[in-house]
């Protein structure tokens, strides 16, 4: 199969792409596997989401949900998962309460949203997949780095109280087994990302849900009791503060052994779009984070012993891979000197990325003075 059409300009694929997201508007994703999707099946391969041989629908509804993603503002988004039926609980709605609901996320009738803002909507998605093609093919051709995959690889890094070894590992984190305590990066609202989402949070909520025997979620488990977190101690829709730290059920990761989620909050949504790390949100973080681990460990048989840590807020935070990591480090010294047991883990998805932790885990010493 080849590329979408046209995806090297971005101009001829952005028709046909319109007219297929039409269509999957009005059909809804229950029925992808009776349209005649040409363009969104080659966005889906361009994008990764499928092999050259075989596009299942569950292809196409991942490139819908991911393009979804992409789109800044939260109405256009919303009004976008809905219009698609990607949102939570709405893949099976008929295409006129999609619409409808749709039309509320821009405060407007339905059958002014159908002559205006839907149209947005859908062009809006359709550039979308465009980006996420792009961006897919220019990861792709980049040069290859010299350095091999590092997975998983123990780094002796120089504190000021001593010398601590720390592991790192190079795959998504929801694929750890044997780790006690996973930790998710979260914003301050407390809202893990949606399950299609590639971040840690997307991917620890989606492996910890109960799935039925085709694979559909049955009960949201982490995020629900992430929720109901804020229902007791916090108040729902409005943000805690960054650097707070929630530990909940790991969920069907259980079977995985691991036994915890610690959700930090450490990205605040910037006005307008994207996120931002506010100052010590990382460090407190990463101090809260043994603090919570400290408080349950002894609730547990065998007690608590590892914990594993993405970089916390170098994803939609923003931050460089590098300054995450010593903000991290500027905390774990601490947090080790007092309980020198805990057995630490670094998880990054990107090889490129755990060559440069390796490194500057290697160099790592206590600066002059301290």
């Amino acid at each position: 199969m080849s590329l979408v059409p046209g995806a090297e300009s971005g101009a001829a694929a952005l028709p046909d792409l319109v007219s297929e997201l039409n269509s999957v508007r009005v059909n809804g994703l229950l029925r992808l596997r009776r349209l005649q999707l040409p363009a969104l099946r080659s966005a889906a391969v361009a994008c990764g989401f499928a092999s050259d041989h075989e596009v299942p629908p569950e292809a196409v509804e991942k490139l819908l949900g991911a393009a979804v993603g992409e789109l800044s503002g939260e109405a256009l988004r919303r009004a976008a998962e809905f219009t698609f039926g990607v949102g939570h609980g709405t893949k099976d709605w008929y295409a006129q309460d999609r619409r409808r609901e749709a039309a509320r996320c821009f405060g407007v009738g339905t059958e002014h949203f159908r002559k205006h803002q839907e149209k947005l909507v859908v062009e809006q998605t359709a550039e979308a997949v465009l980006s996420l093609c792009r961006a897919h093919r220019a990861t792709a051709t980049q040069q290859p780095s010299s350095r091999p995959p590092l997975s998983p690889q123990t780094v002796r890094v120089g504190f000021a109280h001593g010398t601590v070894p720390l592991t790192v590992h190079t795959t998504s984190i929801e694929l750890l087994s044997g780790i006690d305590v996973l930790v998710a990066s979260e914003n301050t609202y407390l809202e893990m990302s949606r399950t299609f989402r590639p971040t840690t949070s997307g991917s620890l909520r989606r492996a910890g849900a109960r799935r039925d025997a085709a694979g559909g979620i049955l009960e949201d488990l982490v995020a629900a009791e992430l929720h109901n977190w804020l229902v007791r101690f916090a108040s729902p829709g409005l943000p805690v503060a960054p650097g707070t730290v929630v530990a909940t059920t790991s969920g069907a990761l259980a079977a995985r052994s691991v036994r915890r989620i610690y959700h930090a909050a450490v990205v605040t949504p910037r006005a307008g779009e994207g996120y931002e790390v506010p100052p010590g949100a990382v460090e407190t973080a990463v101090t809260r984070v043994f603090t919570c681990a400290a408080a349950e460990q002894n609730a547990f048989e065998p007690p608590l012993r590892s914990l594993c840590l993405p970089l916390l807020g170098a994803g939609r935070g923003g931050l460089a891979p590098e300054d995450s990591l010593r903000r991290m480090l500027a905390a774990l010294g601490p947090a080790l000197a007092e309980n020198p047991s805990w057995d630490v883990h670094l998880v990054t998805r990107r090889w490129e990325n755990a060559g440069l932790v390796v490194d500057v885990l290697a160099g790592y010493g206590p600066s002059p003075g301290r």
